[in-house]
């Protein structure tokens, strides 16, 4: 026999009651952290009201299992050890995506300086320039235009490009 799925969003019943939130808060949690934001909206869409959803995010914050700043901190450690390189804008997209504040965001990205994005650039380009024995300015430029595309800092980029032995001309076409 076959069940009837229903639509995403609508929930069976009618929730009621902070406990049953505070259950549905915690299973959401058990498969990765929240933000509180994220944490609100997602009970929010499965039917409790706005002041159930706030009582239960507070509870859960005042016991450690909801903290948007370390939360930033462990996206931003991270991308920080990642093989793949990130960009800052990348990561502070990744956290407006996980609806961590602007001021959380800003400040966890402190220790994202120039150096480290500098860091990231030369590691990003060093993985797109890997094919070419003798990269040619084209490959240079090609490379460049991707970085930028993710988000690297102009500056940083074309820090990189000069210590990997590009052409000084190119500075002139980007």
């Amino acid at each position: 026999m076959r069940g009837h799925r229903r639509k995403k969003g609508t929930p069976k019943t009618k929730p009621q009651g902070v406990e049953q939130a505070k259950e549905a808060a915690l299973r959401l949690l058990r498969y990765r952290p929240r933000s509180e934001r994220e944490l609100l909206s997602r009970l929010q869409a499965k039917g409790w009201d706005e002041s159930t959803a706030q009582q239960v995010v507070a509870q859960l914050k005042q016991v450690g299992l909801v903290d948007d700043h370390q939360m930033a901190e462990l996206v931003v450690q991270s991308a920080l050890r990642d093989s793949q390189p990130h960009s800052r804008f990348e990561v502070r997209h990744k956290l407006r995506a996980l609806k961590i504040p602007d001021e959380v965001a800003e400040e966890v990205l402190a220790v994202w300086t120039e150096e480290v994005e500098r860091e990231m650039a030369m590691r990003y380009l060093r993985r797109r320039l890997a094919s070419a024995k003798n990269p040619s300015p084209q490959d240079f430029l090609r490379a460049f235009r991707a970085a930028k595309q993710r988000g690297f800092a102009f500056d940083a980029l074309q820090d990189a490009l000069r210590s990997f032995g590009a052409p000084h001309n190119l500075d002139e076409i980007l």
